[in-house]
Formats: structure tokens, C-alpha cells, sequence
């Protein structure tokens, strides 16, 4: 097997099935048979924006719980800015250039077939801001130091009477890397050049497991990235309204890092009276209210 690669046992199984069964894949190596083939330009996402598991997944995957779930807003997009400028405290874009270009990235999502009905789903357009790699960049000091206390701020002046909890508070730095194969680096390379407009989607992977979020990133076009820290805490700062409406809310995962050879987490959990972050997410686990995101960016 080694002259075409690391086949497993499963995608070796998969391929005869879809050859007919044993039987005919038989045939067709006595030369009894024949097949053709075509390309087939297949949906990436169903009618709700949920990302449809690829056919050949080794990692767990369940059903999302219906009771779970994330209610698409009205952009109003100078409400939106403003809320990224009060707590990332550095000057921004204008409304319009912010409204333009985030847009633009849902008109190219639009015309894509393969990747239109992301926007059956939640679509949060977000503006990312400036951060510094050259350096000692840590992932892990600029998480804890910068936006984890927007998100404190930003959800505790949306709910007042509730708290924001962060379990990892003090641990953070020098334990968070990104994940290869997430393409999260790109988000990175581009923060540092300057602010970014990118399009969030909190909800697309429900009941994929964190290692299910990753192995099937190998099936998704460039344009795609898996949501990490940076991207999903700006969304949080700029929608709390949305992602920690209560208890039903999902809980998102970010799955593009690793904490300590763990996951980490944002989650309601089911009370309506604290948000937390948290590193103690399963990879391996599929739970039906937990979901991995997406970013696509400029």
C-alpha cells in the first residue's frame, strides 16, 4: 500500500463499497467489468448550513439537538463596528469600507455551489484587528492578554446580571499552538499586515467531534478556514447578543488550537447565568450542541 500512500483500512473498505461490494470489485479486476468516471460537483453543506460529513470520516460524528440552535440577526453594520472599536480600543474602517468588503466575501460565498448554502446557517461578518507576530509572538499571551478581557467586557455590558468565567485564567501562555492542516496560519499572516474583514460561521460542524473538525478540513476548498481563538472571540465581542444568547446556545469549539494536547472551548454550558472559556474539551467526543466553526476571509 505504500506506493499510493497511507490508505487505511476504512477508505480501503469505503472504495470497494462504492464499487458495488466484493463481488463486483472482484469482477472488475478479472476484467468482467468496468467502471467510468466523472466529476461530481457535490454540496459541502445542507439546507440548514450544516457541513455534510464527508463520505470517508474516521472521526465521531452525531446528529445536532434541535434545541440547540443560533437565530440569524439583522447586520446592522455601524452597531457592529462600534462594538469592535469600544473594546479592541484601536481606531478602525469606516461603516461603509466595513459593509463593503464584508459584502463582497458574501457575494463570492453566493456564487459558490459548493459553498452557498453556508449561508442557509448563521454568518457573522466580523472585522479582526491588528495584531504583532514578528518576535516572541505567543498565541496563548495574546488570547489571555487582549481578547478574552473584550469578550469579558463585551458579554458582561450585553448581560449585566451574568458573569464571564475563563477556567484556563493564568495558564494560557507558552500551551496554545494552531493546528496544522486548519489554515488558521493564514488568519495570523494577515492580522499582522493590518485589520482583516472575514465572515464567522459559529455553527456548521454541530456534532462533529474536534478531530472530525480537522480531518475533514482535507475536503473543503482554500477559501475555508477552521475557526481558532482570535476569530471566534472577535465575533463574540462584536455578537454576545447571538453567541451567548442562553443556555441553548451552542457551544463553540475552536477546534484550530491545541491547549496542552487538549481543546479548548467558548459555551453557555446550560445555564443562562455565566459565559466561560474553557480547555478541557474532548477531541474525541461527538456532542450534539458543541460546533467547530469557519472563517472566510478576503
Amino acid at each position: 500500500m505504500m506506493k499510493y500512500g497511507n490508505w487505511t483500512l476504512g477508505q480501503v473498505e469505503a472504495l470497494i463499497n462504492i464499487l458495488g461490494g466484493q463481488k463486483e470489485a472482484l469482477a472488475i479486476l478479472r476484467g468482467e467489468k468496468e467502471v467510468g468516471l466523472k466529476d461530481v460537483l457535490a454540496k459541502l453543506f445542507d439546507k440548514h448550513g450544516r457541513r455534510i460529513p464527508p463520505r470517508i470520516i474516521e472521526s465521531a460524528v452525531c446528529d445536532p439537538d434541535g434545541d440547540f440552535y443560533l437565530v440569524q440577526p439583522k447586520i446592522d453594520y455601524g452597531d457592529r463596528l462600534a462594538r469592535f472599536g469600544e473594546y479592541f480600543h484601536e481606531p478602525c474602517m469606516s461603516v461603509a469600507d466595513f459593509q463593503n468588503r464584508a459584502g463582497q466575501l458574501l457575494k463570492q460565498i453566493k456564487k459558490n455551489k459548493r459553498l452557498a448554502n453556508l449561508l442557509k446557517g448563521v454568518y457573522l461578518p466580523i472585522v479582526l484587528p491588528t495584531i504583532k507576530v514578528k518576535g516572541d509572538f505567543d498565541y496563548g499571551r495574546v488570547l489571555e492578554q487582549q481578547f478574552l478581557p473584550a469578550v469579558a467586557s463585551a458579554y458582561q455590558k450585553q448581560f449585566p446580571e451574568r458573569e464571564f468565567c475563563n477556567y484556563r485564567k493564568g495558564e494560557l501562555v507558552g500551551e496554545v499552538s494552531i493546528i496544522e492542516g486548519s489554515r488558521h496560519d493564514q488568519l495570523i499572516a494577515k492580522m499582522e499586515q493590518g485589520q482583516v474583514v472575514a465572515v464567522y460561521f459559529p455553527d456548521p460542524l454541530r456534532g462533529f467531534s474536534i478531530y472530525a473538525d480537522r480531518e475533514q478540513m482535507d475536503t473543503l476548498p482554500e477559501g475555508l478556514l477552521l475557526a481558532g481563538g482570535f476569530d471566534a472571540a472577535t465575533a463574540m465581542v462584536m455578537y454576545p447578543d447571538v453567541l451567548a444568547r442562553d443556555g441553548n446556545t451552542p457551544t463553540l469549539q475552536l477546534s484550530a488550537l491545541s491547549l496542552s494536547s487538549a481543546g479548548c472551548r467558548f459555551g453557555s454550558g446550560s445555564c443562562d447565568v455565566r459565559f466561560c472559556f474553557d480547555g478541557t474539551a474532548f477531541l474525541t467526543f461527538a456532542s450534539d450542541v458543541n460546533s467547530g466553526g469557519f472563517l472566510f476571509l478576503e
